[in-house]
């Protein structure tokens, strides 16, 4: 049986959750390894994914540990293009926002009082 191994990089913008992880996993550059196996038919010879690993370098706690843990493709495409709607929806709201209602959400903060429920600011706030 012929195995061959596929590497693919993911940049993630933000923190991001996977399935059965504690934790989300810190904003970054994760290297992923697909391992897949030679699948031949009667007229066609094709290559299955067997496992995909992601390896996580200076994991969670340790300073020093490389981690691998299997995953999903399908759930890293996912978490990447949710990653990608998130940084879209901060630009949009960073672009709305005037200079004068960021002055006034900072003094709101220093001031230490929450927004008022009636406030436009509110829902910013929470």
């Amino acid at each position: 049986m012929s195995v061959r191994t596929i590497s693919n990089v993911y940049r993630f913008k933000n923190p991001f959750n996977l399935t059965g992880r504690a934790q989300s996993l810190p904003a970054g550059t994760y290297c992923v390894e697909t391992y897949e196996e030679l699948a031949e038919g009667d007229h066609f010879v094709t290559y299955q994914p067997v496992l995909s690993l992601l390896h996580i370098n200076g994991a969670l706690g340790s300073a020093n540990a490389r981690v691998s843990i299997q995953v999903s493709l399908e759930e890293l495409d996912l978490a990447l293009v949710m990653d990608e709607i998130a940084e879209e929806e901060l630009a949009l709201i960073n672009a709305d926002i005037s200079e004068q209602e960021l002055n006034l959400l900072s003094e709101i903060r220093r001031a230490g009082r929450g927004a008022s429920v009636k406030s436009p600011f509110a829902t910013v706030m929470r």
